[in-house]
C-alpha cells in the first residue's frame, strides 16, 4: 500500500542509497521545509535516521514523522509533539480500520452493548480442577 509518485520542485540537499528499509533517501528542500523522499517505506524513529540525511531533528522549528507509535528517543528531542490521526499503513484511528474478524460488540468501536455481567470471577489455580 505505497502512495503514488508525486510531482516535487525544490533543491536536492541529500541523496543516500543502500538503506535496507528505503533504498534510496533524498533530502529535497522547497522554500523553508525539507522533504525526506524515500524509494520505498521507511521508519523514521531515531535521530541518526535524520542525522546521516544531513538533517539536525533537534534544532528544526518542526519535525513532522508518519509512524504509529512516538518512540521516546523523538519524544525527547523536542519540547512537545502532537498526534495527526491520518490514515495509512500506521492508522491509529479504529474506527477507520476495516475489522473482518472480530466479534462483535467490540468497545471502543461499537457503542451499544448487551447488559453484561462484568462481576469478578475467581478462577482457580491451573493446578488445581475446576
Amino acid at each position: 500500500r505505497y502512495a503514488g509518485p508525486i510531482q516535487l520542485e525544490g533543491t536536492l540537499l541529500s541523496i543516500r542509497e543502500g538503506d535496507q528499509h528505503a533504498e534510496v533517501e533524498a533530502v529535497v528542500q522547497v522554500g523553508s521545509v525539507k522533504v525526506i523522499v524515500t524509494k520505498k517505506r521507511k521508519p523514521y524513529h531515531y535521530e541518526k535516521d535524520f542525522t546521516v540525511l544531513g538533517l539536525n531533528p533537534k534544532t528544526t522549528d518542526i519535525l513532522v514523522v508518519k509512524i504509529g507509535y512516538l518512540v521516546p528517543e523523538l519524544y525527547d528531542l523536542r519540547g512537545g509533539w502532537i498526534m495527526a490521526l491520518t490514515p495509512g499503513g500506521v492508522d491509529q484511528n479504529l474506527e477507520r480500520l476495516d475489522y473482518k474478524r472480530i466479534k462483535r460488540p467490540m468497545f471502543p468501536l461499537d457503542e451499544e452493548f448487551p447488559d453484561l455481567d462484568l462481576s469478578a470471577q475467581l478462577i482457580p489455580p491451573s493446578d488445581q480442577p475446576f
